[in-house]
C-alpha cells in the first residue's frame, strides 16, 4: 500500500464548477508527491452534486463524500479528516 503524503480536503456547497477547477489544478500541478483529494459535498442541491460525479473524478486518489446535512466549514473538514489517509492535511476554502 502506498503511503499518502498529503490529503487535500475541500468543501463543496453548490459550487461544483469551482471545486472541479481546484481539483484540475491539483492534478495538473502536483508532481512527485503522493496525495489524495477528498471532496466533502455539504448537502448541495442535487444538480450541483451530480456535476461533481462525472468521469473527471474517476481517479482512485479522489474521493467524494456527500453529507446529508450541511455541516459547515469546520464540520465538513472534520468529516474529510476522518476519511483522510495522508500524513499532512491541506484544507482549501
Amino acid at each position: 500500500m502506498e503511503n499518502i503524503e498529503v490529503s487535500f480536503i475541500t468543501i463543496n456547497y453548490n459550487s461544483s464548477n469551482y471545486t472541479k477547477s481546484l481539483v484540475s489544478s491539483i492534478l495538473l500541478n502536483t508532481k512527485d508527491v503522493s496525495y489524495e483529494v477528498i471532496i466533502i459535498d455539504n448537502a448541495s442541491e442535487e444538480k450541483d452534486f451530480e456535476n461533481l460525479n462525472v468521469d473527471f473524478f474517476s481517479g482512485e486518489n479522489i474521493k467524494i463524500i456527500r453529507s446529508p446535512i450541511n455541516l459547515g466549514f469546520a464540520g465538513g473538514n472534520m468529516l474529510g479528516v476522518s476519511a483522510a489517509k495522508g500524513r499532512y492535511y491541506f484544507f482549501y476554502k
